[in-house]
């Protein structure tokens, strides 16, 4: 039975996160729980601004008086109404031009006595407040107060002459009343955004500082483990090359082969541990499918029978994917050394395409060594998997007649975006 291992991609060919990947039902839930609340924010917002527009109208109460007796047509102020809920409806995007729009339209009661539109300038102030910086802020808290004031002497002129003065104040007391506390809502509301975003700040840095000391301890621990058990077997692999001066060529050459694979791996984990001491997150890949060559190399030293078909046109990868590249044929080439040994006969095939690398690593023949099972463990495929799952790349493996066949497939094009 053929083992399949398939990895997803977009329908644009991009790549997705690891964390992106879920299919069908479980993607529709996620995609339709995130829309939910934006779409009753939506609606929510459109029925504030409706109710706004509708408070501003029955204060108007239909008065189609001009200053100087003439009369205006009745559709003048709804349809006005309708512009400045229009305006506001941008009010989280744009406050301060929104807020200047309606600032000017309060001027109509210059011309029109009888209209007040107080509703749309509180919630612009408000708007504003809770956006932008205080300096300014308090500019439009200033600013607001001249068109309730040209309200409060409108109200002032219902009332009989002695009594004006009178209720200029009380009127002003109560626009006062009702900006400050539509301007300090909006302040409140500032304060803790404000707050939230530096909550938010600090535990991304403390995050930070987290990984970077797991990474830190990670690196420290490779050190002291991994690089002293590659080093002896180095050393060991070297001294017992130049003891076997008179052994069979082959083991002298299998000597050889374990020195040099163990300096590469040395050198790969030292480019690692740089990577994991660094702090910076895009640091060059420690190989690349152009270095593959030295592993090809390398297997033809071991005994296999190692040929390259190349079709298309090389290009320039992303690091992420390069490596990727690098690694697929590296772990093919090893599960072909320990499952097929000596003998094996094992075909490259790199195909560039516009948008993609194909890569086929297929071997054949050969005879396995007595402990190829102990060596497996299944984690080189599923690594594989993860690294192309973060590409959105994907990748088959299984028998193919009498061998083994590895196939993986590459976005090709020079940056890639992980979502």
């Amino acid at each position: 039975m053929t083992r399949r291992i398939t990895v997803g991609r977009d329908q644009r060919g991009g790549p997705r996160s690891a964390a992106a990947v879920v299919s069908g039902p479980e993607l529709s839930a996620v995609t339709e729980s995130r829309r939910a609340p934006v779409l009753l924010r939506r609606i929510a917002d459109v029925i504030f601004v409706f109710v706004t527009g509708a408070v501003d109208l029955v204060f108007w109460g239909g008065d189609r008086g001009l200053v100087g007796g003439a009369t205006m047509p009745l559709w003048v102020v709804p349809a006005l109404a309708v512009g400045l809920c229009g305006a506001l409806l941008l009010r989280r995007r744009f406050p301060l031009s929104v807020w200047v729009v309606v600032w000017l339209c309060t001027g109509v009661n210059l011309v029109v006595p009888g209209y007040l539109p107080f509703a749309y300038l509180l919630v612009a102030a408000y708007a504003v407040a809770s956006r932008v910086a205080g300096p300014v802020a308090r500019l439009v808290l200033v600013a607001s107060a001249l068109p309730l004031g040209l309200f409060s002497y409108r109200f002032a002129q219902a009332e009989p002459p002695e009594t004006q003065l009178r209720g200029f104040v009380a009127a002003a007391a109560a626009w006062a009343l009702f900006l400050s506390i539509a301007w300090g809502l909006g302040r409140l509301a500032h304060a803790r955004e404000q707050h939230a975003r530096a909550e938010r700040e600090r535990l991304a840095a403390e995050a930070e500082k987290a990984l970077a000391a797991q990474r830190l301890r990670l690196a420290h621990e490779l050190h002291d483990s991994v690089t002293g058990a590659v080093a002896g077997m180095i050393l060991h692999a070297g001294a017992a090359r130049a003891l076997a001066t008179g052994a069979d060529p082959r083991v002298r050459q299998a000597l050889e082969v374990i020195e040099q694979a163990g300096a590469q791996a040395m050198t790969e984990l030292h480019s690692m541990l740089g990577l994991l001491r660094s702090t910076e997150s895009d640091g060059a890949a420690p190989a690349r499918l152009a270095d593959v060559e030295r592993l090809l190399e390398s297997a033809r030293r071991t005994g296999l029978q190692v040929r390259t078909d190349v079709t298309g046109t090389a290009r320039s990868l992303d690091p992420d994917a390069d490596l990727a590249a690098y690694r697929i044929v590296q772990e093919s080439l090893t599960n072909v050394t320990k499952h097929a040994g000596r003998d094996a006969t094992v075909t490259l095939g790199i195909a560039w395409t516009e948008r993609t690398l194909d890569l086929t690593v297929r071997s054949s023949g050969g005879r396995a060594a007595p402990a190829a099972a102990a060596l497996s463990s299944g984690n080189g495929l599923r690594g594989l998997r993860e690294r192309l799952d973060a590409l959105g790349g994907e990748l088959t493996s299984g028998p193919d007649d009498d061998g083994w066949c590895v196939h993986a497939t590459l976005p090709a094009h020079p940056s890639i975006e992980v979502s």
